[in-house]
């Protein structure tokens, strides 16, 4: 795994990104301390990539899995059944 400073980063961006797209991640180091990571992403994987790194959408997955530990819960049928 490659390692890079934020100087190395501006000056050879368009070199780190074509390793990346190989399948060589990067990590970027600021001040001799890790910072960030440079990895792979296709097409197929931007949504997955979007979603998970989503601050809303983790916020509503954290809302649903406490609103089913509380009980609060509805099927499928009765939510259905409630919008005729």
């Amino acid at each position: 795994m490659k390692m890079a400073n934020t100087v190395e980063l501006k000056n050879k961006a368009n070199e780190l990104l074509r390793g990346v797209m190989k399948g060589e991640p990067v990590i970027i180091t600021l001040k001799g301390k890790p910072a960030a990571a440079l990895t792979p992403l296709t097409e197929d994987g931007l949504e997955d990539f979007m979603l998970e790194n989503s601050a809303s959408i983790r916020k509503k997955i954290k809302k649903a899995e406490d609103d089913i530990k509380a009980g609060r819960v509805m099927s499928l049928e009765d939510y259905l059944g409630g919008r005729k």
